[in-house]
């Protein structure tokens, strides 16, 4: 073909065009990639917080349980001992519990484990989440004797210990309560 009939004129390429193009794939594709990281680290943040909130949750019913528990069941200080059977302790009159018990005292049986569907008087322990343990517990009665007051006052120190659906999900949450 003759150089001087074509409607175009040849120039000799450079090849710019393609190393530009190429340079806007590369910068593309790793934003792409960032922002993919970024969405499935979200997505973590976000199952770990639901996680911990569930296992929130399940403590915070574990405790109103126990709280109707020493309301109906466990008014007499003789259900209690300093070896925490049952999950039941206590150190002796006008001593607050400075050890955790938990470590301390435990065996495997001792922690007391919620249940579901439990009445006591008019209150019915809701059931859990899906795939959420039920969680356990301590109760250490605190005898006190109260200046001016004859009688002796009781309180009751309540350590939870709740799961989430994950095992490394773990909550503890720890009253003293008055009936």
């Amino acid at each position: 073909m003759n150089h001087e009939t074509s409607f175009f004129p040849v120039h000799p390429q450079r090849g710019a065009a393609l190393l530009t193009g190429l340079i806007f794939l590369v910068v593309l594709t790793l934003i792409g990639v960032a922002a993919a990281r970024m969405a499935s680290l979200e997505e973590r943040m976000s199952g770990n917080m639901r996680d911990r909130s569930q296992a929130f949750q399940a403590a915070e019913t574990g405790l109103r349980y126990v709280e109707q528990q020493i309301r109906t069941h466990y008014k007499n200080i003789e259900d209690f001992d300093p070896v925490c059977t049952n999950g039941l302790c206590y150190y002796g009159k006008n001593v607050v519990p400075t050890v955790v018990a938990w470590e301390t005292y435990c065996t495997p049986e001792c922690p007391i484990t919620y249940v579901p569907n439990t009445s006591f008087g008019a209150y019915k322990a809701p059931e859990l989440p899906a795939g959420i343990p039920a969680p356990t517990y301590l109760i250490e009665a605190i005898a006190k004797n109260v200046a001016g007051e004859k009688a002796q006052q009781h309180y009751y120190r309540i350590t939870v210990r709740a799961r989430g659906a994950r095992p490394g999900t773990v909550v503890w949450l720890q009253e003293i309560y008055k009936p």
